[in-house]
């Protein structure tokens, strides 16, 4: 079964990801989600050679973005949908906004992860009472799992980047970014399976076209790099990567469709280059970082380079790190 595959609730309609739908996604989100900060950073500024600015995703209640689309696609299903409850499968992030977003809308909500999970995200999904089920090596087999359960029980299936509800509320980011910083020159993104960045990169090619939209990707992990050099869906034959919400074997349709019109460079970083952006958010800014919230400062510090007067917006999406992950970083160099 393709990766990428969606699954729709019988009847719902699938909304177009435009400007006018992130907008309306944003206005619904308020009554749920604070406005994330947008920091101006002065010793990264310094580091880089130019005006650096952080958008720190990590302080939603589940820590990281992932909640801005579970809270969209459940907020959009009709009564019928959420008596039928929810299934999503997740690396661990998607699975902490989909049980936020079904917590607060009263949904059952199972959440499949794979076996070596997080074990801060798991329980933290526990502890907002969804049913977590672990199964298999990787995401993609949690995944399959996950889909067959689903088949066989009848609940809606909230995939984590390639249905259209997802990424119009990831893209919600780039709503608060404009509003923030209205002359944004360049945004560095982190991908997994794309969906954050086909929100964003929407919006902003939108909204701002002048402003640069850079997709950063593991070196272990670089399925969309390699789908925008093929022209079509790439799926590894493995990823390698700590980073484990950038670990995904093949990007989602709609991020490829997306990123194919509206992304203007991708960047792929090494595992000790975001060990050592971990530390840096840590020690210079006082901030937690994990993996794939720090792989866009990772590219802005070791492979892009800006212009003096360039201001670089660097997405710091998540801050769910594993102790055993943030000793490494701490003893980086």
């Amino acid at each position: 079964m393709a990766l990428q595959e969606t699954t729709t609730p019988a009847g719902a309609e699938q909304a177009p990801v435009t400007a006018e739908a992130i907008e309306r996604a944003a206005a619904d989100l308020h009554a749920h989600l604070s406005l994330t900060p947008l920091q101006y950073s002065r010793a990264f500024t310094a580091k880089a050679g130019c005006h650096v600015y952080l958008k720190i995703e990590g302080i939603h209640p589940t820590r990281a973005f992932k909640v801005r689309g579970g809270l969209n696609k459940l907020m959009g299903l009709r009564p019928e949908d959420r008596a039928a409850g929810v299934i999503t499968a997740s690396a661990g992030n998607h699975g902490l906004g989909v049980a936020y977003a079904a917590q607060a809308f009263r949904i059952p909500a199972t959440v499949y992860v794979p076996d070596g999970a997080n074990q801060l995200k798991v329980q933290a999904i526990k502890r907002m009472g969804s049913r977590v089920v672990q199964f298999g090596r990787s995401y993609d087999d949690a995944y399959r799992e996950a889909l067959r359960a689903q088949e066989a029980g009848g609940s809606i299936f909230v995939h984590a980047f390639d249905d259209p509800a997802v990424v119009i509320g990831q893209g919600t980011v780039a709503v608060e970014l404009l509003e923030q910083l209205p002359a944004i020159d360049t945004v560095l993104v982190p991908v997994g399976g794309g969906g954050l960045i086909a929100g964003i990169a929407r919006y902003l090619k939108t909204r701002r076209p002048s402003v640069r939209v850079i997709g950063v990707e593991p070196a272990g992990a670089d399925a969309l790099t390699r789908s925008l050099a093929a022209g079509e869906l790439v799926t590894l034959d493995r990823v390698d990567t700590m980073a484990d919400g950038l670990a995904a074997k093949t990007p989602g349709r709609i991020a490829l469709s997306i990123a194919s019109a509206c992304v203007d460079q991708m960047i792929t970083v090494e595992e000790t280059e975001m060990l050592r952006a971990i530390r840096l958010y840590f020690e210079w800014e006082h901030l937690l970082a994990e993996p794939a919230g720090a792989a866009a400062l990772a590219a802005l510090l070791y492979h892009y380079a800006p212009e003096a007067s360039e201001r670089v917006v660097v997405l710091l999406s998540g801050a769910n790190i594993a102790d055993e992950v943030m000793l490494r970083a701490l003893k980086s160099r």
